[in-house]
């Protein structure tokens, strides 16, 4: 994955890619299992970059982590080896211990392919249970939250 974007209120944090041939089948398509890394690629870049904790920092510093609870995918473009592609990362809920994430993959053209629902919960990795998520998480999420949630 190359770096990602800066975000602003009128574009989310996206994750720029290209599409690699081993991530593909022998036509050429991307395998449909495939996706959900991509997702989970932007996921991680958008928790380094934006919220300040890498998975791993969480984990070794902090004594948190962050499992799915949930997955959706909705595919309506394909994407081929080669193709560029950006996913783009919204928080659409927070709640006590979990986050909801909005994913959408465009592709060069800006056509929408795939999206998806994301939820993870913040555990506490000694008592393996859901904990409320601390301050110093709440605040940059919701923080990006507010700035890239259109006003209606």
């Amino acid at each position: 994955m190359t770096d990602s974007s800066p975000y602003t209120p009128d574009r989310p944090f996206s994750a720029p890619r290209i599409v690699q041939w081993g991530e593909c089948d022998p036509a050429g398509m991307v395998y449909t299992t495939q996706f959900l890394d991509y997702v989970m690629e932007t996921l991680e870049a958008f928790w380094r970059d934006v919220i300040g904790y890498s998975f791993l920092r969480l984990h070794k510093e902090l004594g948190f982590g962050s499992p799915t609870v949930s997955t959706k995918l909705d595919f309506q473009r394909a994407l081929k080896g080669g193709d560029p592609f950006t996913v783009e990362l919204r928080v659409e809920k927070l709640s006590r211990s979990t986050i909801t994430y909005d994913f959408k993959g465009r592709n060069a053209a800006g056509e929408v392919c795939f999206t998806g629902t994301h939820v993870s919960c913040i555990v506490d990795e000694k008592i393996l249970k859901s904990v409320e998520i601390p301050d110093t998480i709440r605040g940059p999420i919701e923080a990006y939250r507010r700035a890239t949630t259109p006003q209606v």
